[in-house]
């Protein structure tokens, strides 16, 4: 994939569509109540790593700095 188009992916990124593709590729995907309502994002942001051997991204959550 061109440098170009994996910049007009994530540009069009948001997290209905990362839902969306993750619930796609695994099925479902169970979450407790607890984490819902525990979940704080002050601190975390979300990571995408585009891996270009083997066209996939990656999600992870990191630490904001």
């Amino acid at each position: 994939m061109t440098d170009n188009k994996v910049d007009e992916v994530l540009a069009q990124l948001n997290v209905a569509r990362i839902l969306v593709a993750v619930v796609e590729k695994f099925g479902e995907v169970s979450v407790p109540v607890d984490s819902f309502i525990t979940a704080v994002n002050e601190d975390k942001e979300l990571q995408v790593d585009y891996n270009e051997e083997n066209q996939t991204f990656t999600f992870k959550l990191k630490s904001k700095e």
